[in-house]
């Protein structure tokens, strides 16, 4: 059911087409433009074989999301999956981690944006990534159709970008020795957990659900789809790039997709990939701007935040929701450094995964207990293995998240404790026990 503002309602438009296009469009983003380098520079020619590893480790927690879209269709999904197995504290804290991670992440994409700008242009980076914030914003404010349309438009820009790369190096598959890593094992690991993050971004789909025509069937469907897509493409991007120039190339260059489509197009080709990669990094920027903004309104039809945030404007869309989304992802790209803003942002994502994750399986295991008792729940049938997935997702967050450094740790852990105060006090508020 949806539920009305004043008199207005977030539109039911998108139907499984736009919503696997746009989950794709924000998992490839910019991660694989830049990654690609740095993850040949720790695995080699082996850099597909951590693409792959990192894929597996990612489908674990994007299969609870799938799992937990059937329960809980509605926006702010990490909130809304973790309060049902956790409780309204954790949910709000899981909840509240998310906004941040994505206000930070967009801010950082957006920087990524000005670097690529000023390469073309030369204009200052900073004020071209507030530009792209601001107009994106304007968009997200326009409407949801407009904007998930503008997603789908650049998703087939940036994937056509990779597929030009894939094609380019198949012909030279065989001339670099693919399982050659320098480093061995720990180095494919390492690369492994860098990749993670170019597969982070499947998430924000559920913040799409409440404007999803039929969400419980489609949004499953969307997650493991736009996972798998983005999966297999990366994969052969790696071996494509490896065969074009090698690890060594790659792991120089601060433009590896672009130097391996020189190898073979000259210039031209890497005028187009750098083109490409302001198209991807717009992408990105704006799902998340709209994900933010989303998640913010989803909280507060909750009545974990203010209720104004849940104000629907004209246009059908969280006016006030995206006017603080704007307002504070500018604030973060005014600090400049996109290594300080992405890692914080990695650490915020894989808090709020690992949540989701054990809520999954805490609330497995609850109608697992009520189906022995013959309780309420127990025509849901739940296999005795069913909880191996969020068990697996949930470790494998755990060891991703060590690794993003004490500045990320420090901050991400200080926002952690805010978030669950502020969620006991709401809860005390409310008057509950539990989830609601």
């Amino acid at each position: 059911m949806v539920k009305v503002v004043e008199g207005r309602a977030l539109k039911r438009t998108i139907g499984l087409g736009l919503a696997i296009t746009s989950g794709v469009g924000v998992i490839v983003g910019a991660g694989i433009y830049a990654l690609i380098g740095a993850a040949a520079g720790m695995a080699g020619n082996a850099a597909w074989i951590s693409f792959l590893m990192a894929g597996v480790v990612a489908a674990f927690t994007g299969l609870s999301y799938a799992r937990m879209a059937r329960r809980v269709p509605k926006d702010s999904p990490e909130f809304q999956y973790s309060r049902v197995g956790l409780g309204f504290s954790v949910g709000f804290m899981a909840g509240w981690l998310m906004v941040w991670a994505d206000l930070v992440a967009a801010a950082a994409v957006a920087l990524g944006f000005g670097g690529y700008f000023q390469s073309l242009a030369d204009v200052p980076s900073v004020p071209a990534a507030l530009g792209l914030v601001a107009v994106l914003s304007l968009i997200a404010w326009v409407g949801i159709q407009e904007s998930v349309l503008l997603v789908a438009a650049l998703s087939v820009l940036e994937v056509a970008g990779l597929v030009v790369v894939a094609t380019l190096g198949i012909p030279h598959w065989g001339e670099q020795p693919l399982l050659e890593a320098p480093q061995g094992l720990p180095g494919m690991w390492t690369a492994a957990t860098l990749g993670f993050f170019a597969f982070v971004g499947f998430d924000e789909l559920g913040n799409l659900a409440e404007e999803m025509r039929h969400p419980e069937r489609d949004l499953p469907r969307a997650i493991t789809l736009a996972l798998a897509i983005s999966g297999v493409l990366y994969v052969l991007v790696a071996v494509s790039a490896v065969s074009l120039v090698g690890w060594q190339v790659l792991a120089r260059s601060s433009a590896p997709l672009a130097d391996a489509v020189a190898a073979v197009l000259g210039e031209r080709g890497r005028t187009a990939l750098a083109v490409i990669a302001l198209a991807a990094t717009t992408n990105t920027v704006l799902v998340l701007l709209i994900s933010a903004s989303r998640a913010l309104y989803g909280m507060a039809q909750a009545g974990a935040l203010p209720r104004a945030l849940a104000w629907i404007g004209r246009r059908h869309t969280p006016w006030a929701s995206i006017l603080l989304v704007w307002a504070l992802a500018s604030l973060f790209g005014l600090l400049g450094d996109i290594a300080v803003v992405a890692q914080m942002s990695n650490f915020l994502v894989l808090a709020a995964y690992g949540m989701v994750n054990l809520s999954l399986a805490a609330l497995l295991r609850r109608e697992s207990r009520d189906a022995g008792t013959g309780g309420a729940r127990s025509g849901r049938s739940v296999s005795r293995y069913s909880g191996v997935l969020p068990a697996l997702g949930l470790i494998t967050c755990l060891l991703l998240l060590v690794r993003t450094g004490w500045t990320a740790i420090t901050l991400g852990l200080a926002l952690a404790v805010v978030g669950l105060a502020l969620g006991q006090y709401l809860k005390a508020q409310r008057g509950e026990a539990g989830p609601s």
